[in-house]
């Protein structure tokens, strides 16, 4: 196992703490963190050691944000939580998933009873939360990608999908499904931290399709993979075409369902290996854990053989869902940090590990982060 330094710079600070999606194009990676509402584009050094941070691009000039940040009045910025990452290379789009998820106020042991408790009782959403969409990039004159604000057809327009303050368009689906709608009722939902509603990894998948991982809910062990067949919609009043869910599966839902055994993991990110789909895994819970890869064999082509109508399940066995030995030496520095969060291959042969809440040994001041390189 080798390591590579992401210097993300003082601006850039607040996701070199919170990294949870990433991937590699290039020269370039494109790193998002699940606080703020920034994507960053890191370029690799001469010597091949470190990628530092080239463009810091503000969300809410490409998106309509619930509620956008408004830095002249105050520096509280409504975080998207960004929780997957993949490219589609066949329409050279750039997709990004919120977590979808509620969150609970956490107890601290500075505070008193009294406080701890009324933080415990509080449970709310944030407002920009629920966010799907995706961005157009470009190929520079030395076919490396870039991003692309474009007033052209609208194919290079950044596209998202519906969503408010409170849901979206895929959350109001998840809420009519059976399976989860005592995780999710309006009134009274969980939180994603305790196995609620809590989506993280985002895999692009055949036509158009896109793949989201669930942390949570785990549901008697089960981990569910969500598949979604969005359509872009002209929309030329507001700064990013609309998407629109299509009903696809034999639920009568807008996505189709894959059920995995993965020993009582929920997904933390989805990374294609060729046909393989690499899940990261790890606790519903803010449990430490080692980062857990699975790979489950010949996904792509799987995807290609189902028809509309089916929904499977996928057991651990040797030739279909196993769980892969990466060389990696995470070893526990300080409790409650380095929890894996991204994985993106960084080339043919290895697989990239990023890590939420950088401990000491792995964060550098004033804003760079190590993250593992592994053997496929």
């Amino acid at each position: 196992m080798k390591e590579i330094k992401l210097e993300f710079e003082k601006e850039g600070g607040g996701i070199s703490k919170s990294l949870s999606a990433f991937v590699r194009l290039g020269d370039s990676i494109f790193a998002a963190g699940d606080e703020g509402v920034d994507l960053a584009r890191l370029k690799e050094s001469d010597d091949g050691t470190s990628f530092k941070l080239k463009e810091l691009i503000n969300l809410s000039g490409w998106f309509d944000l619930p509620i956008p940040p408004l830095q002249e009045q105050t520096n509280q910025i409504m975080e998207i939580d960004l929780e997957g990452m993949d490219f589609d290379c066949t329409n050279q789009l750039l997709w990004m998933v919120g977590s979808h998820s509620l969150k609970r106020g956490r107890a601290k042991a500075t505070f008193d009873t009294k406080k701890n408790l009324e933080l415990l009782g509080k449970v709310e959403p944030d407002a920009n939360r629920f966010f799907l969409g995706c961005v157009f990039l470009h190929k520079n004159k030395n076919k490396q990608f870039r991003l692309s604000l474009s007033e052209g057809d609208n194919n290079t327009r950044a596209a998202q999908l519906r969503c408010d303050a409170t849901t979206s368009e895929l959350l109001d689906e998840i809420r009519r499904d059976t399976l989860f709608t005592r995780f999710c009722d309006k009134n009274d939902g969980i939180p994603g931290k305790d196995n609620g509603i809590d989506i993280e990894g985002l895999a692009c998948a055949r036509n158009g399709r896109v793949l989201v991982g669930m942390r949570g809910p785990v549901l008697r062990g089960i981990a569910i993979v969500l598949e979604l067949a969005p359509e872009r919609i002209d929309s030329p009043d507001t700064k990013a075409d609309q998407l629109q869910l299509t009903k696809i599966g034999p639920t009568g839902l807008k996505y189709r369902r894959h059920f995995l055994d993965l020993a009582g993991h929920g997904i933390r990110d989805l990374c294609w290996d060729g046909d393989d789909l690499l899940i990261l895994a790890g606790p519903t819970t803010g449990l430490d854990s080692p980062p857990l890869i699975f790979r489950w064999k010949a996904a792509r082509k799987a995807f290609g053989k189902m028809s509309d109508d089916e929904e499977k399940f996928i057991w651990r066995s040797e030739y279909v869902l196993v769980q892969q030995c990466l060389g990696s030496t995470w070893k526990q520095v300080e409790a409650g940090a380095d929890h894996a969060e991204a994985i993106a291959l960084f080339d043919k042969k290895h697989l990239m590990i990023g890590y939420d809440s950088p401990s000491t040994k792995r964060f550098h001041k004033p804003a760079s982060v190590i993250v593992d390189i592994v053997d496929l």
